[in-house]
């Protein structure tokens, strides 16, 4: 009864969180949002820049998370809120996105997958640097960039001769679904750490 109550209480702060980033920045989220709904990983990836910059890490930027966190919203809580916002949105927009496309359920996993690769290095590396005191929407652009120069080095066959490891676990090329995936997982939670450590302050 005390788990569900407890977890009854963080929807609601979540609730009450989201109603106010929807409504200060209703016009770019719902853009940004229409951008994820084309079924190009290209778009999405930079759908995913623009609005994984456009929430608490535009906070941050412009100093408004010092009245977040007088507000009962611990910095875990903040991270968390954006972190399952911004995974459900993806998610959602990455399903409708393929519902007509002429592909099987398994190349449709895959693209789901993709998806949710890109956005928890983004995100990651986004709020990574914003913790840091840096611009995460600038570093996160210039991080994307670098990894699609050295991911794109070289070949993904491991037995070529100019075989490439990193883009195994690239995020924009990701040779390897899994272990991409698995990389940027770890790039979300180092930042969650590091977010929560430093406070997230400029």
């Amino acid at each position: 009864m005390d788990n569900f109550t407890a977890i009854s209480k963080n929807i609601s702060k979540m609730e009450v969180y989201l109603q106010k980033e929807l409504k200060e920045k209703t016009g770019q989220l719902i853009f940004f949002t229409l951008l994820l709904l084309i079924p190009n990983l290209f778009v999405k990836t930079a759908a995913i820049l623009l609005i994984s910059s456009s929430l608490l890490a535009y906070d941050i930027k412009h100093k408004n998370a010092e009245l977040l966190y007088l507000l009962p919203f611990s910095k875990k809580e903040l991270y968390l809120y954006n972190f399952v916002y911004l995974t459900l949105t993806v998610t959602a927009t990455s399903v409708i996105s393929q519902i007509f496309a002429e592909s099987d359920i398994l190349s449709r996993l895959v693209f789901q997958l993709n998806s949710l690769t890109l956005l928890f290095s983004i995100f990651g590396i986004t709020m990574l640097f914003s913790a840091l005191g840096r611009n995460g929407f600038v570093w996160a652009t210039l991080m994307t960039i670098l990894d699609a120069v050295l991911g794109g080095l070289g070949s993904r066959d491991i037995s070529a001769s100019n075989f490439n490891p990193y883009n195994l676990i690239s995020f924009t090329h990701q040779g390897n679904a899994v272990l991409s995936f698995l990389t940027s997982c770890l790039i979300c939670l180092f930042s969650y750490l590091t977010f929560v450590r430093k406070g997230g302050e400029n």
